[in-house]
């Protein structure tokens, strides 16, 4: 019984959260809740605790793997989005998962490998951005219910059906970034493209700690230690997310700072 009700809870919370982030900090500092690994690390220790460690290590690992193809979901949606409706630019870019999960599985990755090829693909996506035009605020109508639901929905599925599709497919379903998708389905409807675009570059800076949380959970899980693994997971999770909103702040702390020499220059000046 306990399993069930963490089963159903964990996404929501994750959703509620974002929405909540979405609404009072903007549509990016949502998108950073979304993509950090708040659904990816509880669910793989709740299937440790059903199926056993080396049937999370196997998930784990192709989740890992599987993370290659959300860069080219995230990605495909953002030069969509501009271009096509909601509806359409989903469409699109679940193909470009499929496409891409498709191709990885009849490649041969190690975890390392996989890990470092899906955190330079953030950095190069992040990199070369697209810009996306200012557009008028809507007045959204947050359909949180349906965006519960349909997380819930998905999440529940994968841990229910891990056992009976193996933890190969059920690694590369669990990559499948739900939450994401669709709560950037849910922003282009409510506030336009430029909304999505943002919502979707702040999960793309929160997926560096996502993809580093599990690859240190499938590392540690081969101690056989499960909570070594869990609590390792989330500390290097929060590491890798300080660092990067560090790096990501730099720019803004430079210009405060050029901007605070220039004032104090003219002033010196006269």
């Amino acid at each position: 019984m306990i399993f069930l009700l963490l089963r159903l809870i964990i996404a929501p919370l994750a959703v509620m959260a974002g929405t909540v982030a979405q609404r009072r900090f903007g549509h990016a500092m949502g998108g950073l809740i979304i993509g950090l690994p708040l659904t990816s690390i509880p669910m793989l220790l709740l299937v440790a605790l059903q199926h056993g460690t080396g049937f999370a290590t196997s998930m784990s690992n192709a989740d890992l793997i599987g993370s290659l193809a959300e860069v080219a979901i995230i990605l495909a949606y953002v030069r969509l989005a501009a271009r096509f409706s909601p509806m359409l630019t989903l469409v699109g870019a679940m193909g470009a998962f499929v496409f891409t999960a498709a191709i990885i599985h009849l490649l041969t990755f190690s975890t390392l490998i996989a890990g470092l090829l899906a955190l330079a693909g953030f950095a190069v996506a992040l990199r070369y951005w697209p810009r996306s035009k200012p557009q008028p605020e809507r007045d959204g109508k947050h359909r949180l219910v349906l965006r519960v639901a349909l997380s819930t929905g998905f999440t529940f599925l994968v841990m229910t059906s891990a056992g009976w599709i193996g933890p190969g497919l059920a690694g590369l379903a669990a990559a499948f970034p739900v939450l994401s998708m669709v709560m950037a389905f849910a922003t282009h409807q409510e506030h336009g493209a430029a909304a999505s675009t943002q919502f979707l570059q702040g999960v793309a800076k929160g997926s560096f700690s996502y993809v580093a949380s599990i690859f240190a959970f499938t590392e540690f899980l081969r101690t056989g230690n499960l909570w070594l693994a869990f609590a390792s997971a989330l500390s290097v999770a929060l590491i890798v997310q300080l660092v990067v909103q560090y790096v990501d702040s730099l720019p803004s702390v430079k210009r405060v700072l050029s901007m605070s020499l220039l004032r104090s220059r003219v002033a010196f000046e006269q």
